[in-house]
Protein backbone atom coordinates (compact mmCIF):
# COMPACT_ATOMS: atom_id res chain seq x y z
CA UNK A 1 0.00 0.00 0.00
CA UNK A 2 1.33 3.35 -1.12
CA UNK A 3 0.40 7.08 1.26
CA UNK A 4 0.97 10.01 -0.93
CA UNK A 5 0.82 13.17 0.89
CA UNK A 6 -0.81 15.95 -0.52
CA UNK A 7 0.94 19.44 0.98
CA UNK A 8 1.85 21.63 -1.22
CA UNK A 9 5.95 22.05 -2.18
CA UNK A 10 7.64 19.75 0.06
CA UNK A 11 9.36 16.80 -1.29
CA UNK A 12 10.38 17.70 -4.74
CA UNK A 13 8.44 17.44 -8.02
CA UNK A 14 6.43 14.81 -7.13
CA UNK A 15 4.60 16.95 -4.44
CA UNK A 16 5.14 13.70 -2.06
CA UNK A 17 7.24 13.39 0.82
CA UNK A 18 9.89 10.32 0.60
CA UNK A 19 10.62 7.61 3.44
CA UNK A 20 11.40 9.08 6.79
CA UNK A 21 10.98 12.64 5.56
CA UNK A 22 9.24 15.25 7.00
CA UNK A 23 6.35 16.96 9.34
CA UNK A 24 4.18 14.14 11.07
CA UNK A 25 4.82 10.93 9.08
CA UNK A 26 1.21 10.33 9.16
CA UNK A 27 1.22 8.27 6.31
CA UNK A 28 4.55 6.28 7.82
CA UNK A 29 2.32 5.86 11.19
CA UNK A 30 -0.83 4.42 9.76
CA UNK A 31 1.08 1.55 7.72
CA UNK A 32 3.59 0.85 10.38
CA UNK A 33 0.31 0.40 12.83
CA UNK A 34 -1.46 -1.95 10.25
CA UNK A 35 1.64 -3.76 9.59
CA UNK A 36 2.23 -4.14 13.39
CA UNK A 37 -1.38 -5.02 13.63
CA UNK A 38 -1.33 -7.64 10.97
CA UNK A 39 1.62 -9.38 12.24
CA UNK A 40 0.15 -9.82 16.09
CA UNK A 41 -3.00 -10.91 14.11
CA UNK A 42 -0.79 -13.66 12.89
CA UNK A 43 -0.38 -15.22 16.26
CA UNK A 44 -4.03 -16.09 16.67
CA UNK A 45 -3.84 -17.36 13.27
CA UNK A 46 -3.71 -21.10 11.78
CA UNK A 47 -2.76 -21.36 8.95
CA UNK A 48 -3.37 -24.54 6.27
CA UNK A 49 0.33 -25.16 5.59
CA UNK A 50 1.65 -26.42 9.12
CA UNK A 51 4.40 -24.07 10.67
CA UNK A 52 6.49 -26.89 11.09
CA UNK A 53 6.79 -28.23 7.53
CA UNK A 54 7.66 -23.82 6.33
CA UNK A 55 10.46 -23.71 8.96
CA UNK A 56 11.55 -27.13 7.64
CA UNK A 57 11.35 -25.42 3.98
CA UNK A 58 13.06 -22.64 5.05
CA UNK A 59 15.77 -24.02 6.63
CA UNK A 60 16.55 -26.06 3.84
CA UNK A 61 16.42 -22.84 1.73
CA UNK A 62 19.47 -21.68 4.20
CA UNK A 63 16.72 -19.42 5.85
CA UNK A 64 16.42 -19.80 9.68
CA UNK A 65 14.23 -17.03 11.43
CA UNK A 66 13.03 -18.09 15.46
CA UNK A 67 10.25 -15.33 14.76
CA UNK A 68 7.05 -17.49 14.13
CA UNK A 69 4.84 -14.56 12.81
CA UNK A 70 7.18 -14.63 9.71
CA UNK A 71 6.96 -18.14 9.17
CA UNK A 72 3.11 -18.14 9.52
CA UNK A 73 3.32 -14.82 7.10
CA UNK A 74 5.59 -17.00 4.76
CA UNK A 75 2.59 -19.93 4.85
CA UNK A 76 0.16 -17.73 4.59
CA UNK A 77 1.55 -16.14 1.07
CA UNK A 78 1.88 -19.58 0.11
CA UNK A 79 -1.29 -21.03 0.84
CA UNK A 80 -2.65 -17.55 -1.67
CA UNK A 81 -0.47 -19.08 -4.40
CA UNK A 82 -1.55 -22.36 -4.33
CA UNK A 83 -5.17 -21.51 -3.84
CA UNK A 84 -4.68 -18.86 -7.13
CA UNK A 85 -3.35 -21.69 -9.03
CA UNK A 86 -6.06 -24.31 -7.94
CA UNK A 87 -8.87 -21.51 -8.69
CA UNK A 88 -6.95 -20.77 -12.37
CA UNK A 89 -6.96 -24.98 -13.07
CA UNK A 90 -10.39 -25.31 -11.84
CA UNK A 91 -11.42 -22.39 -14.61
CA UNK A 92 -9.26 -24.50 -17.49
CA UNK A 93 -11.23 -27.71 -15.93
CA UNK A 94 -14.49 -25.54 -16.83
CA UNK A 95 -13.74 -24.79 -20.23
CA UNK A 96 -12.01 -27.89 -21.31
CA UNK A 97 -15.11 -29.95 -20.31
CA UNK A 98 -17.96 -27.10 -21.92
CA UNK A 99 -15.95 -26.89 -25.15
CA UNK A 100 -18.18 -29.08 -27.58
CA UNK A 101 -16.51 -31.95 -29.04
CA UNK A 102 -16.30 -31.32 -32.81
CA UNK A 103 -15.77 -34.72 -34.18
CA UNK A 104 -18.95 -36.47 -33.26
CA UNK A 105 -21.55 -35.69 -30.58
CA UNK A 106 -21.77 -39.35 -29.39
CA UNK A 107 -18.88 -38.92 -27.66
CA UNK A 108 -19.63 -36.09 -25.67
CA UNK A 109 -19.53 -37.31 -21.90
CA UNK A 110 -23.23 -37.86 -20.05
CA UNK A 111 -21.47 -37.53 -16.64
CA UNK A 112 -19.97 -33.78 -16.48
CA UNK A 113 -17.76 -34.76 -13.72
CA UNK A 114 -14.60 -32.03 -13.29
CA UNK A 115 -11.27 -34.15 -13.81
CA UNK A 116 -8.10 -31.65 -13.21
CA UNK A 117 -5.46 -32.86 -15.42
CA UNK A 118 -1.87 -32.13 -15.99
CA UNK A 119 -2.80 -29.84 -19.06
CA UNK A 120 -5.19 -27.86 -16.79
CA UNK A 121 -2.67 -27.39 -14.24
CA UNK A 122 0.14 -26.41 -16.93
CA UNK A 123 -2.01 -24.00 -18.36
CA UNK A 124 -2.83 -22.01 -14.93
CA UNK A 125 0.65 -22.38 -14.15
CA UNK A 126 1.81 -20.66 -17.67
CA UNK A 127 -0.14 -18.05 -17.34
CA UNK A 128 1.22 -17.07 -14.02
CA UNK A 129 4.85 -17.43 -15.01
CA UNK A 130 5.87 -20.65 -13.10
CA UNK A 131 5.82 -23.37 -15.52
CA UNK A 132 9.33 -24.58 -16.72
CA UNK A 133 9.06 -28.15 -18.35
CA UNK A 134 12.35 -29.96 -17.87
CA UNK A 135 13.33 -32.85 -19.98
CA UNK A 136 15.06 -35.99 -19.85
CA UNK A 137 17.32 -37.54 -22.04
CA UNK A 138 14.61 -39.44 -24.10
CA UNK A 139 12.88 -36.19 -24.64
CA UNK A 140 10.15 -36.35 -22.22
CA UNK A 141 8.90 -33.72 -20.61
CA UNK A 142 8.84 -33.86 -16.92
CA UNK A 143 7.78 -31.41 -14.53
CA UNK A 144 9.70 -32.84 -11.74
CA UNK A 145 12.68 -33.34 -11.60
CA UNK A 146 12.86 -36.49 -9.50
CA UNK A 147 10.54 -38.11 -11.56
CA UNK A 148 13.06 -37.41 -14.60
CA UNK A 149 16.11 -39.63 -12.92
CA UNK A 150 13.55 -42.32 -12.04
CA UNK A 151 12.45 -42.42 -15.36
CA UNK A 152 15.88 -42.64 -17.12
CA UNK A 153 17.03 -45.49 -14.37
CA UNK A 154 14.50 -48.38 -14.60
Amino acid sequence: MMSSNSGGSAGGPGGGMGPGVGGGGDGRHDDEAALTEFLSSLMDYTPTIPDELVEHYLGRSGFHCPDLRLTRLVAVATQKFLADIASDSLQHCKARVAAPIKDNKSKQPKDRRLVLTMDDLSKALREQGRYRPRYSTAGTVHTNPGWASWAQHP
